[in-house]
């Protein structure tokens, strides 16, 4: 089988701990992008925050953001995009606000990250922001009211992210909002949960950029390691679980990496479906 296309997660996958990338994993998508494949960034960030992992690769690929709520094909043009109906999402905002005591989350609008709460997650969104070039960084907004917010601006929402430390007080939040069949729940991480509108995730997202390009899902292969992965790794003609992905990951897997994304587990995948050189001179 020839491989047309390669959807890496970012996360826990291509990056490494620090977030960073290393040279061989970078090295190793380059050399197949120039040699035609597709190398298609799947993350549940924001477009914005994709910016320099898309720029380090060097070549115009299309990449899915927010879970598979966007897409966008090689040249940047938004070839799909999907929200959660608002009337859901203020049924979200309501049970977390009565049902869970005010349980923090937030929602990407467009580039803007929103809450209610300045707590953890968003103060380290805050404090990586800093890191960036001020064109490459997002905007942030601590909301009063964040269905007023998005009734005012006329939101569209992607998607929405609850994080909270207590799994056990995850779980019950997963399990009350399952209730609502207009929605998709993914776990994010050990303390998080990631939303989307039902039918939406990175395996849909992945489906739909295969037959854009022409190319059956078979010729896809997906290399993750969280909740979110779960879809594109089961839809894709191969799918990878890094070796440090959730157990659950790595038992729908066709192939679990023996390096971990601290040591070039996209590398690896790359060596042994496709069929390249990847250590081979890149051409500038």
């Amino acid at each position: 089988m020839e491989y047309k296309l390669l959807a890496i997660d970012m996360d826990g996958t291509f990056l490494k701990d620090d977030r960073s990338i290393s040279e061989i994993n970078l090295n190793a998508v380059k050399k197949i992008a120039q040699s035609g494949t597709k190398v298609v960034v799947c993350s549940g960030r924001v477009p914005i925050l994709l910016k320099p992992i898309l720029e380090a690769i060097n070549e115009n690929q299309p990449f899915i953001a927010l879970n598979g709520s966007l897409i966008f094909d090689h040249n940047g043009k938004e070839i799909y995009v999907a929200k959660i109906d608002e009337n859901i999402l203020f049924k979200i905002i309501d049970t977390l606000r009565i049902d869970f005591d005010n349980v923090y989350y937030h929602f990407f609008h467009g580039d803007i990250a929103c809450s209610e709460r300045f707590e953890n997650i968003i103060k380290r969104y805050y404090e990586r922001n800093f890191l960036l070039p001020r064109e490459k960084r997002i905007e942030f907004r601590i909301l009063s009211d964040s269905k007023k917010y998005i009734k005012e601006n006329k939101c569209e929402i992607g998607k929405l992210e609850i994080y909270n430390e207590d799994s056990g007080l995850l779980q019950k939040i997963k399990d009350k909002l399952s209730n609502l069949d207009e929605i998709e729940i993914v776990d994010s991480g050990k303390f998080g949960l990631e939303i989307t509108k039902k039918g939406v995730n990175k395996g849909s997202a992945l489906e739909i950029l295969a037959q854009y390009y022409g190319y059956s899902i078979e010729q896809c292969i997906a290399i993750g390691n969280d909740g979110n992965d779960l879809e594109m790794i089961k839809k894709a003609g191969i799918g990878v679980a890094v070796i440090n992905a959730k157990s659950y990951i790595k038992s729908a897997a066709n192939y679990i990496t023996k390096r971990d994304n601290n040591n070039d587990a996209v590398a690896e995948t790359i060596e042994k479906f496709i069929d390249i050189n990847i250590n081979k001179k890149i051409i500038k």
